[in-house]
Order: structure tokens, then C-alpha cells, then sequence
């Protein structure tokens, strides 16, 4: 019954409260007479960002003369604002209606990179449309189509990557994503939703999508494919502007590089995630990683996707798209070594 969508992202929606100054050299800690650039980084606390936090942990930023100071943040979203002012020098977080309305208001941000990329694995996906066993043992529900008129999870609501994603599974149906009704829940309360009847299906990640299926709760219905995201790395225009972010964008990429293939899975590379992340290297291996590309070029198609959807659910409130030039800059991935 697995239908692949087109295009994979992920998302969060929460509020942030950070107090933090922009980038600025200081007196190396050696006291060699050097001066290193501090780097702010606000990044929601996921695996799918994980090239940072290997570049951390393996010291590639400090070979590269900065000093990153790493702010759990809950929202892209809502940490944008900062990165436009220069609170924040980076974001790496999911992309949400809510950036594209902030960059249509005029706000300094350049999106630099994607981050995860889904392998197109349709047996282990780090995503799944997935939909109640009951609905689908009655008959009520027998493939997307069905979903026409239902309840739906989705974390972000109709704002949020998940509706996105969504979105792409309706479409192969021949629906739209207001031909049914988004419910805004998070990930980890959506199966005892699907069990209880308040969903009738959920656009849900992993672990809680696989704890679902494997308990019977629900089914699998669509998966991401290949090549797909929907997260990212996002500049601050006055720090995209400067000498250091293509050091930091090198050491990141340099990172990704070491996350290829089965070197994701690593010894050395899931005690670096599990340790960033919270969670230990038995949890991380139960399951699936996303991918990242070697370079982690960013990827405008699927962003005009996600603008174009959410214009269309009504989360984005202005009638025109934007240029994309006007706030995708990827010099830096086709610059780095």
C-alpha cells in the first residue's frame, strides 16, 4: 500500500526566548596573539542535524579558526527573527510558512543548505503518512484517496513541513491538502491519537511512527523518497556577508562528508549524535538516519513546493511567490572543497 511522496521535510513549532550577540573575534584561548570568530547557532536538537554537530565534536571549526556556540532553539521559525538581526549567525532547523512569511516582510536570511535527506529506504523511513489499523481493517480507509475528508496529524499544523508533506501523498490521489482537515499535533502524541480514533491518519517521524506500526496501531501508507528534505541551514544576512561563513559552511560540509553511506552509523558518529541529541547509541540505531548530500547544496525546487502549498492552505497570507534569489544563496556549497 506504500505510495512515495515527492518531497521530504521536517518540522517544528514552538517558542523561543534567547538573549545572544552576533559574530565577533576574540583573543584565542592559547594566548597565541590569533584571533578566532565566535559563530552563534541556534539548532533544533535532532539527529537530522547532525553534520553540525559532528564538525563540533571532531574540531573542524576550531581547525577552521571559530569558536561555534551551539543554542538548542524548539523553532526555526521563531528563530529566524534573530538571524535576520543578528542575534543568531546560523539556524539550522525546519522550514515552516511562517520563514517565507518572515522573508517576505523584508527580514536579512539566506537559505545556505538543506540538511536531511531521506534515502528513499520504503521499508525504514525516518517519515510515514501513516493510518489507522482499525480504519484500514474496516475498509473505511483502502489507499490515500480514502483520506479525503479525514482527520490528519501533521506537527506545525497547516503551516508546519508535515502538511507539506502531506500535501505531496494527496496529490498522487489527485487531492489537495484542504481536501481534508490538518490536525497541529506533535509527533510523540499522534499514535495514541491514530488508537483512540482523534486521527484518523498521521504525517509522523520516527521513532514514534515505527513504534505505531510495529504495535499495530497503524499502517504505512506513503514514505518520502530519495533526495528529498524539507530542513536546512539558514544564514543571517550580515553574517552570510562575512569572511567566516564560508569557514563554518567547509567545516559542516566536511562533517557531511563523514556522515556518507554506512559511515553514518559509525561508532564514532552515533556517540557524537546521541551525545548532542540526548539519547543513547542503542536508541539512535533503532532507527533510521536521514542521509545529507556531500556538499549539502541547497534544494530551491522543493522549497517552491513548500511555498506553493502553503499559499495554497492559507498559512502563507500574501499572493505572489518570491524570487528565490532573494533569500537562496548557494555559493556556499558550490565553493566548498
Amino acid at each position: 500500500m506504500k505510495k512515495h511522496m515527492k518531497v521530504l521535510a521536517a518540522t517544528v513549532l514552538a517558542g523561543l526566548a534567547l538573549s545572544a550577540c552576533g559574530s565577533d573575534t576574540s583573543a584565542s584561548a592559547e594566548g597565541d596573539g590569533q584571533e578566532s570568530a565566535t559563530v552563534k547557532v541556534g539548532i533544533v536538537q535532532l539527529p537530522i542535524f547532525a553534520p553540525i554537530y559532528v564538525a563540533d565534536a571532531k574540531g573542524y571549526f576550531e581547525e577552521a579558526g571559530l569558536e561555534v556556540q551551539l543554542e538548542t532553539v524548539k523553532s526555526g521559525q521563531d528563530a529566524v527573527p534573530l538571524a535576520s538581526s543578528g542575534k543568531l549567525d546560523v539556524v539550522a532547523a525546519g522550514f515552516s510558512a511562517g520563514m517565507f512569511s518572515a522573508i517576505e516582510t523584508g527580514l536579512d536570511i539566506k537559505v545556505v543548505a538543506s540538511m536531511g535527506v531521506s534515502d528513499g529506504n520504503t521499508e525504514e523511513s525516518p517519515t510515514d503518512l501513516v493510518v489507522s489499523s482499525a480504519a484500514v481493517d474496516s475498509g473505511e480507509i483502502e489507499s490515500i484517496a480514502d483520506l479525503k475528508g479525514k482527520k490528519i496529524g501533521a506537527a506545525g499544523g497547516a503551516g508546519g513541513t508535515g502538511a507539506f508533506l502531506l500535501s505531496l501523498a494527496l496529490e498522487e490521489a489527485g487531492l489537495g491538502i484542504n481536501d481534508v482537515d490538518v490536525v497541529n499535533l506533535g509527533n510523540p502524541d499522534m499514535p495514541t491519537a491514530l488508537a483512540n480514533g482523534s486521527l484518523d491518519a498521521g504525517l509522523i517521524s520516527a521513532p514514534f511512527s515505527t513504534l505505531a506500526i510495529e504495535d499495530g496501531t497503524g499502517v504505512s501508507m506513503a514514505v518520502p523518497p530519495a533526495g528529498t528534505s524539507g530542513t536546512g541551514m539558514i544564514f543571517g544576512g550580515q553574517f552570510a556577508g562575512s569572511d567566516n561563513a564560508q569557514k563554518f559552511f567547509d567545516a559542516v560540509a566536511k562533517a557531511a562528508k563523514d556522515l556518507q553511506g554506512e559511515d553514518r552509523y559509525s561508532d564514532e558518529n552515533l556517540q557524537i549524535i546521541a551525545e548532542a541529541t540526548g539519547q543513547t547509541v542503542e536508541e539512535l540505531k533503532s532507527v533510521p538516519l536521514y542521509t545529507w548530500l556531500p556538499n549539502l547544496e541547497p534544494l530551491p525546487e522543493q522549497l517552491k513546493g513548500m511555498e506553493a502549498v502553503w499559499m495554497e492552505s492559507g498559512a502563507i497570507e500574501y499572493a505572489e511567490s518570491i524570487e528565490q534569489d532573494a533569500y537562496i544563496d548557494a555559493s556556499f556549497a558550490e565553493n566548498t572543497p
